[in-house]
């Protein structure tokens, strides 16, 4: 894949009122993922009904819940369908998700329809709006789905979302309550809180919670999932930050290897007109393409500095080849960097992006979020 300069740059609604405007909290590290619906016809896009350059939107509450005593500023969660005419709808809003803390990633089948993750405030106001959700376009209310421990809510915690052969499947890597690995909402996709479709880990990954730190995730096929590791969020060398890729073998997930190559993993890197140096400690959110025995991924890196704990670092889009056969480390494959976020401006999210016919890729869409105001995207053309 060959890549031009930015090409365009699509803004999102800036109005807080009569539910046309949407905004992220630019220094949060999980927010910002793009999704290309089942379809191909959809990117979605989570955050906050604020206009851009609110304050108070991170970690803020909701309307309809958050602890008596707080006096706000109050914040709905907003989702922004977009569709391959560039038109964005932002009329999902909702009251009951997420409530003190980060939405983070929200994807569809088909447009109609969308499935989410975040987080949310321990009170007992905002606890429910926790975990993996449903939700109508164009609703103000949404469904909670599962849950991966059921005497512990902060276990729903989640960060990332795939949808695979008719199933959700979800990610957490936030530590500390429960464990970190890949889980599986329910059987199908569902649309009812029912306690029969639990949220499960997939078998053969670890149990504990600081083991690995999934983030973003990307199935090559029914045996093959590539998983985002960000790392522990400092600079420790983790062996397990970047790209894992695990086979599913006599019923159980193998992690075959990790890939690293190219990422520069803890090396301070200076970027210029930032004000500190920052050092990538893996990988966020994740999107790739098989090609025959070929999966080519594009990923967003973690950084990690003195401020504020790399929050507001400048990212890069990176890619990297792997063969689908391979079951050891190739010593071949490295990651390319493709471009890196200036100061000011963080890469957060990516996906392809949507087109009328399904199948068509015409576009990668890297999430650019500059204070919560668009998304940029960069043409590639397939060769």
């Amino acid at each position: 894949v060959a890549f031009s300069p930015r090409v365009s740059t699509l803004a999102l609604p800036n109005s807080a009122t009569s539910n046309t405007g949407i905004t992220t909290s630019f220094s949060s590290k999980s927010e910002g993922a793009l999704a290309l619906s089942v379809d191909g016809r959809y990117l979605t896009y989570m955050g906050y009904q604020a206009a851009v350059g609110s304050q108070g939107v991170s970690n803020s509450y909701t309307l309809a819940n958050h602890p008596a005593a707080n006096s706000g500023p109050f914040y709905n969660r907003d989702v922004a369908r977009i569709g391959a005419n560039g038109v964005v709808d932002v009329s999902t809003v909702l009251g009951d998700a997420y409530s003190g803390d980060n939405p983070r990633a929200v994807i569809s089948v088909d447009g109609s329809q969308v499935y989410m993750v975040g987080n949310a405030n321990k009170d007992a106001n905002t606890i429910g709006t926790i975990g993996a959700r449903y939700a109508t376009v164009g609703a103000s209310s949404s469904v909670k789905l599962g849950t991966a421990n059921p005497g512990n809510a902060k276990a729903d915690n989640f960060r990332a979302l795939t949808i695979f052969n008719g199933n959700l499947y979800v990610a957490k890597g936030s530590g500390s309550n429960g464990n970190n690995g890949v889980f599986q909402v329910g059987s199908g996709l569902p649309t009812t809180a029912s306690s029969s479709q639990n949220t499960v880990e997939l078998p053969g990954f670890p149990t504990g919670t600081d083991t690995i730190h999934p983030f973003g995730l990307f199935f090559a096929n029914a045996t093959t999932l590539y998983v985002a590791d960000e790392g522990p969020g400092s600079l420790s060398a983790s062996p397990l930050a970047g790209l894992q890729k695990w086979v599913l073998t006599n019923g159980e997930w193998v992690r075959e290897y990790t890939l690293q190559s190219g990422l520069d993993l803890d090396v301070n890197k200076t970027v210029a007109g930032y004000a500190a140096p920052t050092a990538t400690t893996g990988l966020r959110n994740l999107t790739g393409k098989v090609d025959g025995d070929k999966v080519t991924l594009y990923g967003i890196t973690a950084q990690f500095s003195s401020i504020s704990g790399g929050e507001p670092d400048p990212t890069s889009l990176v890619s990297i080849t792997d063969s689908l056969d391979a079951t050891s480390l190739p010593g071949s494959e490295a990651f390319t960097t493709l471009e890196t976020s200036g100061p000011g401006e963080v890469f957060r999210g990516l996906a392809f992006a949507p087109t009328p016919e399904p199948g068509a890729v015409t576009l990668l869409a890297a999430g650019v979020v500059l204070f919560g105001a668009g998304i940029g995207a960069r043409r590639s053309r397939r060769r």
